[in-house]
This record gives structure tokens, C-alpha cells and sequence, in this order.
């Protein structure tokens, strides 16, 4: 491997991976748990291959190890599929733009000595392209993935290689193949075994069948602290409403739990109001914040804009609706504190996301599924930039968040925004805008323009380049909404629609005030030029002067209150979802909340 060092830190990825759980080819292809108390994760599911370089030309994208396909399409799983995007015009221009040949700059080689985790396996390839980038993240093919979008199968197509699958949105990381609703019992008294009991959704209760997990105790990291821990369980307080497990079977037919959710947090039954909008901005002050800290817990909260009652808010949230999703985590305090939490101020993290409304089908009652859009810069754990679903980002007992870090997710829907504009037969929608600027950033970040390694600055940073996404998305829309060509008329057609432009022109207008207050937009959000994730413009003075062109985002939980707000002003309805160290009890850790 060219420039590799021979004396290198260890990751935290690798000391993770020395445990034979924590790998995808632990667990057979081709073991199904009983369907009544699993279902799938997603409709299809693989892990991602990295061609070899005589293959790309054919492959075009990355290879698909199926785990589970669709019923007709069964015959698939346990084979290799090629995956690529839609040759659509709107696709092959922002996913060939994000194409870039990689070659590892001085800063990437440091950062693999330092414990960095790089795709170092794409290191002098030429024509990068996105799904290649992802599927080369890390230096083992282990990143496993759920298709989103619409897509097409071809099980025969013309040059007579391997089926073809064409995907219209970048797949999102998952952990686990299937997942249960149970309530945790306590250790069964083998290694690493915990008894459950299922949910049985006609008695609206726990009190399906009883069955025997394994929950193996996750490997710390260089910190010496775990992401999670099962001790305790059972006694936690989320334990009585119950968790979300996600996991597959190993060899002996034993389900394995990789993540968890608590049930509390995803269902669609809020513990608290508050309404107006000084309220709701109330509630996500620091103080409020901590206030409602108490480690193990999750809450969750409905809060409405100006102009929306708490009945109207709720019964908007119907199975279907989406939501955009703004994402904050704090750190690790405690005695094993992590060394950023023992300094005066801590930000956290920031990201964006979706959330859509689904009816969940082992407890038959309305959930949050959500993916959060991460443009995360190259850490040694691993985590890839682009779209993870809960059950890789927040859930993973090894890898996740949530046993460790307090997490709040604000889940936003209002009508300019989460609600699709209708021309004609054509739609354009503002938040599919935003995350398809999103996917577009994440797999820049995921190679870093072709430098190989992201890291953190002053100019561009998580909250920082992910605002830029949506400043971006927000005004294409409505450039495009407000174009020639008979676009009034459409708009025209459809009752409501020229009211709704006119509020998404306000919040554009708003947005700019609050993310760019000091006049025209920076350079690089107006025009997109390609430096993030950490490079320089022009000299350190330089620098500071563009972040301050946008400050807010510099500060992770302040850029979220303030897009919030805005929303919140235009009537917006949102749901906040925290969660403080949930899973087991880790004495030894305690939430840290962002105090700016």
C-alpha cells in the first residue's frame, strides 16, 4: 500500500474489529429469524464490495453482497450485484461532480500514523466515484448498507455480467440484517446471554414469547471507555416501554443484539408540550437541556410554532409525513471522562437528517424512522460520512452514540420545506433538495476532494458544511420555483402552492440573515467552490474572516437553535427526541451536554 507506515497507532475501528461479533461474516448469509417477532431492517439489504481495479470499468459503482432482497427477487441473496446510480441527468451531475481522483496529501499520511481511520485502499485511483468512495471507507469490505429510493433491478442485462441494481439515493449504513421489540429480562446465566420477552401487539404488551439473545459486552476504546454496556438492562428506565433490537443470527441460530432503540424514543406518543415560539426555544436552551438530563433516560417532546396548537401539531404527524431532522451530540463526562469534556466549553457535534413517519409493524402503531445525513470528518472509529440510519449511528452498542453521549434530534415538518411542490407531473421538493446537497457533500468528505482526510477547522467544520448544504438546497428551489417557462402557472394549478413559495422565499431570506449576517454569502456556499472539511484558503487571517461571515455555524448548538427558530416562526411543528446514556449503567461516564 503506497506510503504506508509500518508504526501506526491502532484505531479505534481495529481494536473494535478483533471482535469476531462485530463482523459481518460472523453471521451466515441466509439464516432467518422467526417473522413473527423479526422483521427486516430494510426491503434490501448487502454489504458493500470495493471492485478491484479491473473491474471497475464493468462494475461502475460498487459490488452488493445481497443478505435480503424482496421475496421475486430471493434468488439474489448471497450473491454479488452490481450497484450504481440511475443514469439520470441529475444524478450523473452531482454524482460524477463528486467523482475525484485520490491521492493522500501529507495530512492524510500523518492522520493514518495517528490512529485515523482513511480509504486508504483508493489511494492512487483514478475517477473516484461516490459509491466506490463509500465502499472503500474502511480497509475491510464491512460497511453494510439498506437501499433507499425507487430502483431498478436488471437480473439480465445486456453486456451478461451480474444483475444490476440502480439506486436513486446513496445507500444508508445499517447495523444488523433484522430487528425485534422486546423488553430485557435479565442474564440468563450463559456467557453473554440475556433473556427477553417479545412484544405481542394484539394484548398491547410484553407478553409474547420468552427467548434468549446475545448481548456480548462491547471492547473499549483507546480511552478505555465503552460506547455501551448491558449491565444493568433490565433495570433501565426505558426497559418497561421497550427496546428496538438490531442484530442477525450467528451460526448456532442465536440472534445477536448489535444495537438498540428504546421504543419511548421512536414512538409517536410525546411526554411534554410547549407552544409558542419562545417556548420551544426555551426548551432547547442549554439549561432546559441539562435540566432534563438524568442519565439512562429518553424524552421526548412536541413543540409548536407560532399559529399551531399542541392538537393540530399531533394530528399533522400522520404515517407517511417526513421531517427534517437537525442533529446535536454532547460528550463524555463523568470520572472516564473523554479529554474534550474536560475543557470549559464543549460544542458537540452537529448534522442533519431525515425522519419519516412509518407504521411500525411488531408493535402496529406509528414510528420515527430516521437517517441521519453525517458530514463527519475522518475519526478513529471509522464512522464514514453519508447517510446512517439510527440503528448505525446512535444505536450500535460498539460503534453508536447513545450509550455514551446525550443525543438530541429535532425532527421539523412544515409545509415549504417537508411537503413537495407539484409542476405539472413533476415534483420538486425542498427537502429532497437538501438531502440530495447533502449526499453530494458526505461523499466529498468521504475521500476529501481527492486529499484523502478530512479534519476539523474554524471555516469548515460538521455544522459549518452542512449549513452550506442547506443554504445551498434551499436557494435552488427556489430559483427554480420562481423560473420562466409557464412555472407561475403550475404553481397556480395546484390550490395553497404560491402561499407556501412565498413562506419558503421568507425562510430562504431569513435563513440568509441568521447563517450569512454580515452581508453577501462566503465564496464557497455562493459558488460551491471545493475546499472543506479542513482546507485553507488563505493564511489563518484569511480563514477566521470567512468563518466569521457565518459564526453561528461555527458553534454547533447555536447554528441549530437558529435554524430552528426560523422554522418555528413560519409555523413549524417539531418533535425533540434526547436521549442521555441510554442501554445499561456505566457508573464510570455521565451525559455532558453542549453549554453554548
Amino acid at each position: 500500500m503506497k506510503g504506508a507506515s509500518t508504526e501506526r497507532v491502532m484505531s479505534n475501528y481495529e481494536r473494535y474489529r478483533a471482535a469476531a461479533t462485530n463482523r459481518p461474516e460472523y453471521y451466515p448469509i441466509g439464516l432467518t429469524p422467526d417473522p413473527a417477532r423479526y422483521r427486516p431492517i430494510g426491503a434490501w439489504i448487502g454489504r458493500l464490495i470495493l471492485p478491484q481495479p479491473g473491474e471497475r470499468e464493468s462494475v461502475l459503482g460498487a459490488w452488493l453482497e445481497l443478505h435480503h432482497a424482496p421475496a421475486e427477487y430471493a434468488s439474489l441473496v448471497g450473491t454479488q450485484v452490481r450497484l450504481r446510480w440511475a443514469p439520470t441527468l441529475d444524478l450523473n451531475a452531482r454524482l460524477w461532480g463528486a467523482t475525484r481522483s485520490v491521492h493522500l496529501d501529507e495530512n492524510a499520511r500523518e492522520a493514518l500514523a495517528e490512529g485515523t481511520v482513511l480509504g486508504e485502499r483508493l489511494d492512487g485511483r483514478e475517477h473516484v466515484n461516490p459509491l466506490e468512495a463509500l465502499a472503500g471507507a474502511h480497509a475491510h469490505d464491512d460497511l453494510c448498507v439498506r437501499l433507499q429510493g425507487e430502483m431498478a433491478v436488471e437480473q439480465a442485462p445486456p453486456d451478461g455480467g451480474p444483475p444490476v441494481l440502480s439506486i436513486t439515493r446513496m445507500p444508508a449504513e445499517i447495523t444488523g440484517r433484522f430487528y425485534g421489540l422486546v423488553t430485557f429480562l435479565g442474564p440468563s446465566g450463559t456467557e453473554d446471554g440475556y433473556l427477553v420477552r417479545h412484544y405481542d401487539r394484539d394484548a398491547r404488551a410484553f407478553s409474547g414469547p420468552e427467548e434468549q439473545v446475545q448481548l456480548p459486552e462491547v471492547v473499549p476504546d483507546g480511552n478505555g471507555t465503552r460506547n455501551s454496556t448491558a449491565a444493568g438492562i433490565e433495570r433501565s428506565p426505558c426497559n418497561p416501554e421497550g427496546w428496538y433490537i438490531y442484530g442477525a443470527l450467528d451460526a448456532a441460530g442465536r440472534f445477536v443484539v448489535r444495537a438498540l432503540a428504546p421504543r419511548a424514543l421512536l414512538r409517536l406518543e410525546p411526554q411534554l408540550y410547549c407552544d409558542r415560539t419562545e417556548e420551544c426555544m426555551a426548551y432547547l436552551k442549554p439549561r432546559q437541556w441539562r435540566a432534563f438530563a438524568t442519565k439512562g433516560h429518553a424524552t421526548t417532546a412536541l413543540l409548536c410554532g407560532d399559529g399551531v396548537t399542541p392538537h393540530t401539531a399531533r394530528e399533522s404527524w400522520r404515517e407517511g409525513e417526513r421531517a427534517l431532522l437537525i442533529h446535536l451530540y454532547g460528550g463524555i463526562g463523568g470520572d472516564n471522562a473523554e479529554p474534550a469534556a474536560r475543557t470549559p466549553l464543549y460544542w458537540g457535534h452537529f448534522a442533519f437528517g431525515e425522519a419519516r413517519v412509518v407504521r411500525e409493524p411488531l408493535a402496529d402503531e406509528l414510528a420515527f424512522d430516521i437517517v441521519y445525513h453525517q458530514v463527519y470528518a475522518h475519526n478513529a472509529d471509522g464512522l464514514t460520512a453519508g447517510a446512517l440510519h439510527y440503528s448505525r449511528y446512535s444505536g450500535d452498542r460498539q460503534y453508536g452514540w447513545a450509550g455514551a453521549r446525550p443525543i438530541q434530534d429535532i425532527l421539523i415538518r412544515l409545509d415549504s420545506i417537508t411537503r413537495p411542490f407539484l409542476l405539472g407531473r413533476r415534483e420538486v421538493s425542498a427537502l429532497d433538495t437538501i438531502i440530495a446537497q447533502l449526499e453530494v457533500m458526505t461523499a466529498r468528505y468521504r475521500i476529501a476532494d481527492g486529499r484523502g482526510g478530512t479534519r476539523v477547522g474554524a471555516l469548515n467544520n460538521c455544522a459549518q458544511d452542512s449549513a452550506q448544504a442547506l443554504y445551498t438546497a434551499i436557494s435552488t428551489v427556489s430559483r427554480t420555483l420562481s423560473g420562466r417557462g409557464g412555472i407561475a402557472e403550475q404553481l397556480l394549478a395546484v390550490p395553497g402552492q404560491e402561499q407556501r413559495l412565498a413562506d419558503l422565499r421568507a425562510i430562504w431570506d431569513e435563513l440568509r440573515a441568521v447563517l450569512v449576517p454580515w452581508g453577501s454569502a462566503r465564496a464557497d456556499w455562493e459558488y460551491g467552490v471545493a475546499v472543506l472539511g479542513g482546507g485553507e484558503y488563505d493564511g489563518l487571517l484569511g480563514t477566521l474572516g470567512r468563518a466569521a461571515q457565518s459564526w453561528r455555524t461555527m458553534l454547533p448548538p447555536v447554528a441549530a437553535r437558529a435554524i430552528a427558530e426560523v422554522f418555528f416562526e413560519h409555523g413549524a411543528s417539531a418533535w425533540v427526541l434526547r436521549t442521555f446514556q441510554v442501554g445499561g449503567d456505566d457508573p464510570s461516564i455521565a451525559p455532558f451536554v453542549p453549554n453554548v
